[in-house]
């Protein structure tokens, strides 16, 4: 275990943990697996064009970063500081975001499979044309006007999550899984009048 020190994102090894480290930037270092991250703050850098396999990362600050056209892969973050991310054209499989505050994300253009958030504040995220294959749950989520224009909603489940307004594109609701108050909410949210 590594603790208490300032690194540089190239100095990172493999099957390392990390413990209250600030980690600055560098310019090379693009591939990491098998790292724990535990209460470390990520610098404000580029992660561009990055790959995480099997990293897990608690109780740590990431906001404002850039992951574009990223790739993680059997990732975890739990209690993070995830906000203002930039994921968009990221590729996402079996990652689980935990009790974690993600407002303001962008996944936009993004791949997304078998990926779980629970109990993440996801107000004004966007997920605008993501593809979505196997699963996507969002479990106790809070998701206020969260985006998910032109996105096919299939294998989404939303049914514990709350919010007041969702964005989304009405064709591609089919197979969704919502909850009965979250169906009067949308279907107000597309001009339908209930009695």
């Amino acid at each position: 275990m590594i603790e208490n020190q300032t690194l540089t994102i190239d100095q990172l090894e493999a099957g390392e943990t990390y413990k209250n480290c600030r980690l600055a930037p560098s310019g090379k270092g693009s591939s990491f697996s098998d790292i724990v991250f535990d209460h470390c703050e990520f610098e404000k850098q580029r992660f561009t064009h990055s790959e995480w396999l099997d990293c897990t990362f608690n109780n740590s600050v990431f906001s404002n970063q850039d992951f574009s056209d990223s790739v993680f892969y059997r990732c975890s973050f739990d209690h993070c500081q995830l906000l203002g991310i930039n994921f968009s054209r990221n590729r996402w499989k079996e990652t689980r975001v935990i009790d974690s505050r993600g407002d303001y994300l962008n996944f936009s253009e993004s791949l997304m499979e078998k990926n779980v958030f629970v109990q993440v504040s996801l107000n004004e995220a966007f997920f605008q044309q993501v593809t979505i294959k196997k699963k996507l749950v969002f479990d106790q989520c809070e998701m206020n006007q969260a985006d998910f224009s032109e996105t096919k909603l299939a294998q989404v489940d939303f049914s514990t999550s709350a919010f007041e307004t969702l964005y989304f594109s009405p064709q591609l609701m089919k197979g969704a899984l919502i909850s009965p108050y979250q169906a009067v909410q949308m279907m107000a949210m597309m001009g339908v009048k209930i009695r």
